[in-house]
């Protein structure tokens, strides 16, 4: 079988016959019509020997002035989503092609490798490159090397990032999490709206870590293969991609999994979530909290508490089996249909997070869907990807003609299709939704009730503390103290770069150090004085911690002499002793005392997004360090 793609939308399977019948018999065609920037059809010969025929003749087709992409099937599925292309940055200015080249060929046959340069206005000059294997395969194998070690070059570390070709944008890169939680059993199988229940509860755990913690999450979705959850993160940048792998590594659960069953019903409420599911989650607590054979002799056998070993985490390129499939697409629509409607008609089918419609999108992206299709278009992001294909299904099995006259939203036969993960305007389309679906407060943002009696957990900030303070003295002591020291957490945990356990000790030197609570919001209305008071409370800690490793490393040449043992430190001593050594640095040039020193120090350190490498690069060059260290003041 061959697929072929890039014809006209007029072409039918007579016109494909005609061009094909030359190499044999020809047993059907199939022509797929996605919303999608081409079609695509897939020709099955009676014979193989006429796909070979094909193959090695490498005759350029055309249809219509149309050159046709015609590939053999079988290579199509291994390699439309793998690159041999690889972007590398940090080149150091001293290294040529040929030595870059040879570097790269330890990972595999190197089949092409530039460089260049880029000058910047007050800045010395930068070089970067491309490398392009000639196996896939290698590729992939080079970047879960990349991923988990740095890899380094005349004293420089080179950053490393995947892409299609030199004429596309660098791929993004998803973090695929496996084996975190069992499979579901017979009996929870059928229950009602299991799959919704276990998709959209476990995407709420993994964005809840991440608002609690400050962090960035570009998206995050759920899928369910052989009755057990996929989680699927798209991080920023790489850099959090590689933090994020590097801890997976280093424990056996990632803490993000760490979760408490009985909290979740309190989860649904601050996100808004429907009441069906927290009767759905009732009934699985029954079947949940049955003896499990396999996992009884663990203390803890809760599905949400993340308690299992076969956790793993790998990324991928933007790979078909683990797209966000939940994007929807309905044409043929009135110019007319607003979004009441569309919501009105689309939720007769099943649940959605979002919806917009062509008109609503920003200007560039609207001009270019009206270019592929002349007429008003609906995008939805649908809850999971079980109510997208919910939706999918339902609309195939109802009888369409009183459905439109009812709603009132076109003229002729709608269709409803998922957005293919090709199509040229995929991430930009998923990130309007996205968009919308905070604008509208829909899902993620939290609510309180103005009617809620109050209670510790309804002090959300300090300033809410001052601001209801009869509210807040009518608690107990006791509580009073709880909400200062969760409040004083959550300050820390924002300003310091410590683990979760160490950053409680500093909450508790913080709070023994100014017992009195008049004290603490005093302290906390003085902001510099606070920062400076983690600084010190940190310091404590990390001499406490790693004292022993900070002295090993004491001098940047100290880490250069015995680089691979550096680097085989866990991430937080390697942080620490970069701190250590930038604050002493600025204590040399700036004459600060400690605490201050230590503030600009992570200043530094956030602008570079703790980016060891980068890091490092920064102290070798003294000139860059001191232009850097002067935009602080």
């Amino acid at each position: 079988m061959i697929t072929i793609s890039g014809f006209p939308q007029d072409v039918n399977e007579e016109i494909l016959y005609e061009t094909f019948q030359i190499y044999g018999k020809i047993i059907e065609i199939t022509i797929n019509k996605e919303y999608y920037e081409s079609q695509s059809a897939i020709i099955e010969f009676a014979d193989p020997i006429s796909t070979n025929q094909i193959k090695i003749e490498q005759k350029e087709f055309k249809i219509n002035n149309n050159i046709l992409k015609v590939q053999l099937l079988d290579d199509q599925s291994q390699d439309e989503l793998k690159t041999t292309y690889l972007f590398v940055n940090n080149i150091p200015s001293d290294i040529t092609q040929e030595q870059l080249s040879i570097f790269f060929e330890q990972f595999g046959p190197v089949f092409n490798c530039k460089i260049k340069k880029q000058n910047y206005l007050n800045h010395k000059p930068q070089f970067s490159g491309f490398v392009e294997y000639k196996n896939p395969q290698t590729t992939i194998d080079l970047m879960e090397i990349y991923l988990r070690q740095p890899l380094k070059v005349n004293g420089k570390i080179l950053i490393i990032q995947p892409f299609k070709d030199k004429s596309q944008s660098r791929t993004s890169i998803q973090m695929i999490i496996q084996g975190f939680c069992r499979k579901l059993n017979q009996t929870e199988l059928n229950i009602v709206g299991i799959q919704r229940f276990i998709e959209l509860t476990w995407e709420l755990l993994i964005v809840d870590y991440f608002n609690q913690r400050k962090l960035q999450l570009k998206n995050c979705y759920v899928k369910m293969k052989n009755d057990q959850p996929y989680i699927i993160l798209m991080l920023p940048t790489l850099s959090d991609t590689i933090k994020f792998m590097k801890l997976a590594d280093q424990i056996q659960s990632h803490p993000c999994f760490q979760y408490d069953s009985d909290q979740i019903p309190k989860l649904y409420q601050n996100f808004c979530i429907d009441q069906c599911l927290s009767q759905t989650f009732q009934q699985f607590q029954k079947q949940d909290n049955v003896s499990n054979e396999q996992f009884k002799q663990r203390q803890s056998q809760g599905y949400f508490n993340g308690n299992f070993s076969q956790f793993s985490c790998r990324y991928h390129f933007n790979n078909q089996d683990y797209y966000d499939d939940r994007i929807l697409v309905i044409q043929n629509l009135k110019h007319s249909v607003t979004i009441e409607q569309m919501k009105e008609f689309i939720l007769q089918f099943g649940l959605i997070k979002s919806l917009l419609i062509s008109n609503d999108l920003d200007q560039k992206l609207k001009d270019k869907i009206l270019k592929q299709q002349n007429q008003t278009v609906c995008f939805i992001l649908a809850l999971t990807s079980f109510d997208a294909q919910l939706i999918l299904q339902e609309y195939e099995n109802k009888t369409q003609g009183c459905q439109l006259q009812k709603f009132n939203i076109s003229d002729s036969q709608i269709k409803i299709q998922k957005l293919h993960y090709k199509h040229n305007n995929y991430e930009k389309i998923l990130s309007e939704l996205y968009e919308e679906i905070f604008r509208k407060k829909e899902l993620q943002t939290l609510v309180i009730k103005k009617n809620e009696l109050k209670s510790k957990e309804y002090f959300k900030s300090f300033d809410q503390v001052i601001e209801e303070q009869q509210d807040f003295l009518q608690l107990s002591i006791l509580d009073q103290k709880y909400i200062v020291q969760q409040l004083i957490y959550q300050i820390v945990a924002n300003q310091s770069h410590l683990n979760l356990v160490d950053q409680k000790r500093m909450s508790c030197l913080i709070i023994n150090k100014h017992q009195k609570l008049d004290d603490i919001f005093e302290l906390y209305q003085n902001s510099t004085k606070f920062i400076l008071e983690i600084e010190e409370a940190e310091n404590i800690i990390i001499q406490d911690l790693h004292q022993e490793v900070i002295q090993q490393y004491s001098t940047l040449d100290d880490i250069m002499n015995n680089f691979e043992a550096f680097y085989s430190l866990k991430d937080d001593q390697k942080i620490n002793v970069i701190k250590f050594l930038m604050k002493q640095h600025i204590i040399k040039e700036q004459q600060m005392v400690d605490n201050e020193a230590s503030k600009i120090t992570k200043q530094i350190m956030k602008q570079f997004n703790y980016k060891i490498q980068d890091l490092i690069c920064l102290l070798e060059d003294n000139k860059e360090f001191l232009n850097v260290l002067n935009k602080m003041k």
